[in-house]
């Protein structure tokens, strides 16, 4: 009996820490597509303050309209909603979410 437990509380580990390296490496694999051109930021603040009079660190690209995305994963602020996303040439980089659509 006690063995059968341990072998069910190993096989438990493994296959969570399984979950938690393909979460980690592949995010929730959400897939949005730009809905105006948009720019990917290395930070998540350059792409919060995209838009501010006072930001001024340039996208790493620009994402044309309709451009699909994976968001691998999303934060939000006091006044922001912001997304990590990969696109299909494999950059990744922060873009405001509310430029994306399912």
């Amino acid at each position: 009996m006690q063995r059968a437990v341990s072998i069910s509380v190993a096989v438990a580990l493994f296959s969570a820490g399984i979950g938690v390296f393909v979460f980690l490496c592949f995010g929730s694999l959400w897939q949005a597509r730009a809905v105006a051109p948009s720019g990917v930021f290395p930070t998540e603040y350059d792409a919060a303050y995209a838009g501010a009079n006072f930001h001024t660190a340039p996208p790493k690209l620009v994402l044309r309209a309709q451009e699909p995305v994976a968001v691998l994963w999303d934060t939000y602020g006091k006044d922001y909603w912001a997304c990590y996303v990969r696109t299909s040439n494999g950059t990744r980089g922060w873009v405001l979410c509310t430029y994306l659509v399912t």
